[in-house]
């Protein structure tokens, strides 16, 4: 059975189990590309501070890898004992590669890994948005160029009212969605802050460059505690 990151060798009841891991073990497979890529960065932290080894580094990096590609290929499976993706990537990665795995959690908390994996998922998939919802205002855009003098009814609570034109409408909805890119690039903004670090309650006792880390995950700022 998997050991469970927190897990002091106590005995957990299962319904307790049941009630605290719910379908986390499960969404977390959404997560796969973010832990990799996270833990590959503070790998290389650790290693560019002198916490590892530069053997070690190699070690957990050849491993991620191949985690990685088990994912990829849909071989990897987080079962509800290891209840998250961290557990469930550290763990294979111990198995692949042996002690230099473990040295991976040296220096951060379970909580950073969280709040890294969900703001890479976040920062991504806003992204994706902003460039669908760009290629649809472009279209409205040109739909409002092509065919701008095509006469539509305009509406009033589902009545009809003043002429319109198919111009105006569509060129309404591009200022819309416009408006919504917005929106989505403020959440970019709140998202766009590396936690790496921050999230242990009392500090780490350990050299950490935490700017570092947040270069090589592509965030601009960094979260502070």
């Amino acid at each position: 059975m998997a050991r469970r990151l927190w897990d002091k060798g106590e005995a957990l009841h299962p319904e307790i189990l049941a009630y605290t891991v719910g379908d986390d073990h499960v969404l977390d497979l959404e997560l796969v590309e973010e832990d990799v890529w996270g833990s590959l960065a503070h790998a290389r932290m650790l290693e560019e501070r002198g916490i590892i080894s530069p053997d070690d580094r190699r070690a957990i990096a050849r491993g991620l890898v191949e985690v990685l590609a088990q994912h990829r290929r849909g071989e990897l499976r987080i079962s509800p004992e290891e209840e998250d993706v961290h557990t469930a990537v550290e763990g294979r990665l111990a198995e692949l590669v042996g002690e230099p795995g473990r040295r991976l959690h040296t220096g951060r908390s379970r909580n950073d890994q969280v709040l890294v994996d969900v703001r890479l998922f976040a920062r991504r998939r806003l992204l994706d948005v902003v460039d669908a919802a760009l290629a649809l205002s472009r279209a409205l855009i040109e739909l409002a160029r092509d065919h701008g003098d095509v006469v539509l009814p305009g509406y009033t609570h589902m009545r009809q009212a003043m002429p319109s034109s198919v111009g105006l409408w569509a060129g309404g909805h591009a200022e819309c969605v416009a408006d919504s890119v917005d929106a989505l690039l403020d959440a970019y903004r709140a998202c766009d802050r590396c936690p790496l670090g921050s999230a242990a309650g009392f500090g780490v006792p350990l050299p950490l460059d935490r700017r570092r880390a947040a270069t090589l995950l592509g965030f601009s700022r960094l979260q502070v505690n």
